[in-house]
Order: structure tokens, then sequence, then C-alpha cells
């Protein structure tokens, strides 16, 4: 692993926010990608990239930005072996984070100009809230706005939501660095989903969430997305999840809640690969039934709301 730091001073006025982003092959989209926190209206940053054996040209975007604005971003490349995935990357990113809170970036994606400091702005006001996230426009590949993404707002409705899907943005979220007097880490435990697992048991054990009801983020959608890899893999993974927290976090399901998760548990093995594609982003919060049934409803006598 080959860490290159950068000298940065920390303001007495404003909190230090430390905006980590794991990067694998995301060539592409790369540059809007960091231009969008370079730019941000919220400037006591520090950034941290961590680049996980990419094969393409996202290790030479990542060191052009790296020279032009050394005092602001750290660069980390993993060994060739070292392929860990985007939640192992984001905890190396972790450990060598300063701020008072973390800002989670993907490479594929775009923060709003003002995401950081409407972010930290919250925080501030509300010392109960360990993580904030935001609603987000979805687009495509070339950045055009084709749908949007609306979360749960409230603590109580986004702990509720947890038991059909994950009703938090990853790359939409800031949260405080330190958990308990402890850095705060992604638990490692799935092959994928890792970021499920961990806020759905940090919401299980007390800890506070928000979603700005503002659209923050761009999400972008693209045939290369780890959001469509392994997809009955990952789908698998959010079933395990909830089992686990009904046993053993005291988390407690409505008879709805079970009898969805069964219902998804059976269509999983009993249905095809594109079928399962489109559940699985029903539990991601990406499309709703209603997307896949719109299509249809000239074929059928009711309407769909």
């Amino acid at each position: 692993m080959k860490i290159q730091n950068s000298k940065f001073k920390i303001t007495e006025t404003k909190p230090l926010v430390s905006v980590i982003m794991p990067v694998f092959n995301a060539g592409s989209f790369l540059t809007d990608a960091i231009e969008s926190i370079l730019h941000q209206t919220y400037k006591n940053i520090e950034f941290i990239i961590v680049d996980d054996c990419s094969t393409d040209e996202s290790w030479k975007i990542i060191k052009s930005y790296q020279k032009k604005y050394p005092s602001i971003i750290k660069t980390i490349r993993l060994k060739k072996n070292l392929n860990k995935g985007g939640d192992s990357c984001a905890n190396i990113a972790l450990k060598y984070a300063r701020g008072k809170y973390i800002a989670r970036m993907d490479a594929d994606d775009i923060s709003g100009i003002d995401r950081l400091e409407k972010q930290v702005e919250f925080l501030e006001k509300n010392p109960d809230i360990f993580m904030v996230g935001s609603n987000a426009h979805v687009i495509n590949t070339r950045g055009i706005i084709i749908g949007e993404k609306l979360e749960p707002l409230t603590n109580n409705d986004i702990y509720k939501s947890y038991a059909r899907f994950h009703p938090i943005i990853h790359p939409s979220i800031m949260l405080r660095r330190l958990i308990s007097a402890k850095r705060f880490y992604y638990q490692i435990k799935y092959s994928a989903n890792n970021d499920y697992h961990t806020f759905f048991k940090l919401i299980c054990t007390g800890f506070k969430f928000a979603n700005l009801e503002e659209k923050l983020v761009y999400y972008r959608i693209h045939s290369t997305n780890d959001t469509f890899v392994n997809i009955k893999n990952k789908f698998m993974n959010t079933l395990k999840i909830r089992l686990r927290m009904f046993m053993h976090y005291n988390y407690k399901p409505t008879p709805k809640d079970v009898l969805i998760s069964f219902i998804q548990s059976v269509l999983l093995f009993a249905l095809p690969e594109r079928v399962t594609k489109d559940l699985y982003l029903i539990s991601k919060g990406i499309i709703k039934i209603k997307d896949l049934i719109l299509p249809l409803q000239r074929f059928i006598p009711f309407s769909v709301n």
C-alpha cells in the first residue's frame, strides 16, 4: 500500500471534514466526482482517495489532482494483489482521517455544491444525530437526470424502513468520526452490503440517523455500477442481515415486514436474474414498485398510485 500524505491546516472556526472516496476503474466519471468535492462551498476539508488496484486511467487522474491540490488531497494506492472492495478501502481511508466529520463519496457520483456545508450545519445543530444523508437525483452515464431517490427523513421512519430496504443513500452520508470515543469503521462481515449491515446495527443499538429532504447528491446508474454486480449474492446478503437484526439486535419487524422478506427470499431462487435485479433495486430504494408497473398500465383496468 502506497500512501502519500498532504500538509493540511485545520482551522479553528469550522470543523474539519474528511471526505473519503474509494476508487476502482472509475476513469469515465472520476473527474466529475473529484471536481464536485473540490468546488464545495464548505472549504475546510481533507480529501482522502483510495485506489483499489484500478487498471484504467483512474490512478493517473487521481495523481494529477493530488499534484494540483497537495494541501487538500491525500492519495492511497493498494498493491496489485490487494483488490479489497469499497468498504474495506473506506476503512483504510478512515484510519488516516482527522476530521470531526466523515463524508462518504463514490467515484461515479457527484456531490451538489453545498452538500458538505448543509450537512455540517445540520450535525452542528443536532448533536444527538450520529449520521445524516440526503435525497438524490438519479443520473445516467451522461449526467442527465433520469429520476430521483427519496428516503425517509426522521430517525423513526428510517428505523422502520430498514426491514424492507436500505433507507440511506451511501454516497450522501456524513457522520461523526468518533463513535463512543473510538473511530468509526465499517464492519466487514459480508462479501457485499457491509454498509447496510453496519448502519442497520448502529440504528438498532441506539444511534440516530436523519436524511435531509434536499437532493444533495447525483447518484449515477450505469452498466458497470457496483450495484449491478453479483445481484443475487447481494440480495442474499440483504436477507441474511435482516434476519440477523431480527434475531440478535431486538429489531421488531411488523408481520408485513416478515412477509415481504419471506416472499423476496422465495423469489430470489425462483426468478431469473433480470427480475431479481429489479427486486434488488426496489430493496435498495433505487426504483419503486410502481416504476415496474407503470409501463404495463395501459393494459390493466386500474391506476397505480
